[in-house]
């Protein structure tokens, strides 16, 4: 600014006086050199025109030496009225020209007056800059100024590069669009002392070359001041607000004209590394989110916040989870999250990453069809540290304060019915703790957790601990939830000891069930990869007496009245489909119940392993036996040791032709005996499936 200001006093002092005196001056020269300017076609003329006044231009075909605006071009001063009065000088109507550089192409009027002392005052009625036109105020006092501008129809984008030698955006940064408003800036010479400005934004695009970080369309408003000087590091204090428009930041996508946005800020801009440290921000997203707090924007390097302090004050989940949460889960089965409530708290981040939360939930509703959860009331305090954070705070803090306690009224889990429950935890890190024995309602019944332990969750090394207690659950209840056909009786038994641990599940002991009155017990669990896409499971199981009418009466493959016990041993599972096994399913030794098989139940078991299914229905349909609806048995079983598809078939034992899959008893007697030995697994399995589903009933 100091160069700029040499070249009007040029015109306005040096000129002048010896001008009103002289007569006419005129001066020419090819090349001109002072005070760090050098001036190419330079054109000096003055003269008088009555009593204290003349007229005084100066012209240049180009100017260099000038650091804030780089060279001029074609600059032309003209004073038609220059005014002299002891040691003053004026141009109450001059008229500037001429290519200036980054400040673009100029021809506005102006009135100059040149004090007593020195000082320099200038008007510019329509001065010209990033594509905007308005009034420019500048008061020169020897090497410091200040400047004033009033302006419309900014070209944003020439803006910046305007502004490119005290403020540089990020190499690829792009921006573009339209503002207007008020800038003030004062300055020593080239130096930048204090900025400011109140811009009103028409419209603003932004991105970042690899478009992670990108605006559109945006409108609102900024106030800012700033304070520079020799170094990079400019103190900064302002407010921003967005009214419309959409941004987005790899995944969170914001429309402002749904929800507008409020932002008072103040810190330090570093302009050498793009980063704004805020000492203070108070942000209001209308609706969704209000808090505030301190925070480091790093706008070049890999990771945009990496420090801050956040007091959440109120953050509303009806809103804020379509903007801040749905984005992160869109590949997952919680794509379609909605909810309600507020949550209140703090959070810290420090190395781009999360070292502190305390968060109070009130009032909380989850839903997620697409994952099959619900929850309605939740509510309780979370307290979160990371490993680094827990470890400094231990013994210097309550430990209450490590503690967390979750409540809720009702909920919904893949269609289980979740009564009221209270949840104390601690969680540290990637890890996580039940504190205390839990019991989860489920329907008319519950599951008592003794042990729920989380370790390293999310990493390859992930550990993983549950003891729990079945308590009775109503099958037929259970069996609605899962769109299973509807069993009667309960579910109850123990879970001991389930650990994952490098991806493979494991019990310590027998899961143990009691169901449709008997007993299943699952030995030697093995689950490799239970969340991947083909999981692979070991495991054997026995059955104890179960209740065959419990079981049977649910189908429509018919009735069997009796008790079932047996073993699978050996099962082999790849995507949950079976692979191998040794399977044997009979009547008890001992079973002292009533023996009753239908019709429909010995026409379809006949069809099993090769039986005459047709003969057996023709039998049951004609002649006396269609006059009985059921008939005794002495013992039901049936095996099958599956490998490469296809199973090796028994009964209960041998008989001719065959073996017995069911030996009937007393009178009326019907056997049903199945003759083929190897049956492909993926007919026996359509086969039972279409019994199961036929509406065909043998009378």
């Amino acid at each position: 600014m100091a160069s700029t200001r040499v070249l009007l006093l040029v015109a306005l002092s040096v000129c002048g006086g010896p001008a009103m005196a002289a007569g006419r001056l005129s001066i020419s020269a090819a090349r001109v050199e002072f005070e760090g300017l050098a001036i190419d076609g330079l054109q000096v003329e003055a003269a008088p025109t009555a009593a204290a006044t003349g007229m005084v231009a100066l012209h240049a075909a180009r100017v260099r030496g000038l650091a804030a605006t780089g060279p001029l071009s074609k600059f032309a001063l003209d004073c038609p009225d220059l005014r002299i009065s002891g040691d003053e000088i004026s141009c109450p109507r001059g008229r500037l020209s001429g290519s200036l550089g980054s400040l673009g192409t100029q021809d506005t009027r102006f009135a100059a007056h040149r004090s007593a002392d020195g000082g320099l005052r200038l008007s510019f009625d329509a001065f010209g800059i990033a594509g905007g036109r308005g009034r420019l105020d500048v008061e020169l006092d020897g090497p410091h100024w200040r400047a004033d501008a009033t302006m419309a129809g900014l070209d944003i984008a020439a803006l910046a590069r305007v502004a490119k030698p005290w403020v540089k955006l990020p190499e690829d940064f792009t921006v573009a669009g339209v503002a207007a408003g008020a800038f003030r800036a004062t300055g020593t010479g080239d130096l930048l002392h204090t900025a400011g400005a109140d811009l009103d934004i028409e419209t603003l695009d932004f991105a970042d070359a690899a478009g992670t970080f990108a605006g559109e369309k945006l409108a609102g408003s900024v106030t800012v001041d700033a304070t520079a000087d020799a170094t990079s590091r400019m103190p900064a204090r302002g407010r921003l607000t967005l009214t419309s428009g959409q941004a987005y930041s790899d995944p969170v996508f914001l429309d402002f004209g749904v929800h507008a946005v409020k932002l008072d800020f103040g810190g330090v801009l570093d302009t050498a590394t793009a980063r704004f440290d805020a000492d203070s921000f108070a942000l209001d997203h209308a609706d969704v989110l209000q808090a505030s707090g301190s925070a480091t924007l790093d706008f070049a390097g890999a990771t945009f916040l990496p420090a801050a302090k956040v007091h959440v004050a109120s953050l509303e989940l009806e809103n804020a989870l379509p903007a801040y949460v749905q984005p992160f889960l869109i590949n997952s089965g919680f794509k379609d999250i909605t909810g309600g409530g507020t949550i209140r708290g703090d959070v810290e981040v420090d190395a781009g990453l999360p070292v502190r939360a305390g968060l109070d939930l009130d009032a909380i509703t989850i839903d997620s069809k697409t994952a099959s959860v619900s929850l309605e009331g939740l509510g309780g305090r979370v307290n979160w540290f990371d490993d680094t954070a827990r470890t400094a705070l231990a013994g210097t803090i309550d430990d209450d304060l490590f503690q967390s306690n979750l409540a809720w009224k009702a909920g919904q889990l893949w269609g289980l019915e979740l009564g009221p429950a209270s949840l104390p935890f601690t969680t540290t890190g990637r890890n996580f703790r039940v504190t205390e024995p839990v019991l989860l309602p489920i329907f008319d019944g519950g599951l008592a957790i003794d042990t729920l332990r989380v370790r390293h969750a999310g990493t390859a090394e992930m550990y993983v601990r549950f003891d729990a207690e079945v308590r009775p659950i109503s099958v037929a209840l259970l069996s609605r939830a899962f769109g299973w056909p509807e069993f009667q009786g309960t579910l109850a038994g123990r879970i001991p000891g389930l650990q994952l641990r490098q991806g493979v599940v494991t019990l310590d002991g027998n899961l143990d069930a009691e169901v449709f009155d008997g007993k299943v017990a699952v030995r030697g669990l093995s689950l490799r990869e239970p969340l991947g896409k083909f999981p692979r499971m070991h495991a054997s199981i026995g059955v104890e007496n179960l209740d065959l009418a419990l079981v049977t009466q649910t189908f429509e493959f018919g009735m069997i009245a009796g008790r079932l016990s047996g073993y699978v041993t050996d099962l082999e599972t790849f995507g949950w489909m079976p692979e191998s096994f040794d399977a044997f399913l009979f009547t008890p030794p001992d079973d002292r119940s009533r023996h009753r098989i239908s019709q429909r139940a010995v026409t379809n078991l006949s069809s099993i392993g090769g039986g005459s299914g047709g003969g057996v229905a023709a039998a049951l349909q004609g002649g006396f036996l269609r006059f009985f609806d059921d008939f005794r048995y002495d013992r039901i079983g049936i095996s099958c040791r599956l490998a490469n598809d296809v199973c090796l078939m028994g009964g209960v034992e041998p008989a001719p032709g065959g073996y017995y899959i069911v030996k009937g008893s007393g009178l009326p007697r019907i056997n049903v005996i199945g003759s083929q030995s190897r049956v492909a697994w993926t007919t026996l399995v359509r086969q039972l499936g279409a019994m199961m589903e036929s509406e065909i009933v043998v009378e």
